[in-house]
């Protein structure tokens, strides 16, 4: 991350304060769509194994999803009722984000499952479920950590790095229980034709 700001910073021509904002924003998306296929990819390869030809759709749903919801002004939305939570930190809205984004991948996600799969509609409120579960929890786990004394970039870093193993294993695990029932449920006529 802080590389990619060097090369914002180096790169910019003019560093107005709006070309500087695009570029954050840019990076920002970057990022976004770079954690959303590292996420999607074990998956997807696991899948492949059962489901034929399913990787690579399955990795671009999930970078959409995540740009669909990257991009729904949710914050300025919630700017607006911010002053209606509790004072402090709110847990209220990491979980409105979560039930976003898991919502949004849970439906691209669905749409190349479908072919596949009997009752896929169960895998929308399963990644709904998953990315608010995680994102409260990411919350908690950095509120907890940085009232610890978070002071240097070193830190920083190792916050982080709990934080996305985590995520990373409370998404696998809630999702995972929904993928092995669902793939309990293989439709072998559709399975064939696809195949």
């Amino acid at each position: 991350m802080p590389f990619l700001y060097y090369l914002v910073m180096r790169f910019a021509v003019s560093p107005s304060i709006n070309t500087l904002n695009w570029a954050y924003g840019t990076i920002g998306l970057v990022v976004v769509v770079a954690s959303a296929i590292a996420i999607a990819g074990p998956p997807a390869f696991v899948l492949g194994r059962r489901l034929g030809g399913i990787e690579i759709p399955w990795i671009v749903a999930s970078a959409v999803a995540a740009l669909v919801a990257a991009v729904i002004p949710l914050s300025s939305w919630l700017m607006d009722w911010s002053s209606y939570l509790m004072g402090g930190p709110s847990v209220v809205i990491p979980l409105l984000y979560g039930v976003v984004a898991g919502c949004a991948t849970g439906v691209a996600q669905a749409i190349v499952l479908r072919p596949y799969v009997r009752g896929v509609a169960w895998w929308i409120p399963a990644s709904t479920f998953a990315g608010a579960v995680v994102n409260v929890a990411l919350f908690v786990i950095r509120s907890q950590i940085s009232a610890g004394a978070v002071t240097t970039q070193t830190d920083v870093y190792f916050l982080e790095t709990v934080v996305g193993v985590v995520g990373w294993l409370i998404v696998g695990i809630v999702t995972g229980l929904v993928l092995v029932r669902l793939l309990g449920e293989l439709d072998p006529e559709r399975t064939a034709a696809v195949s």
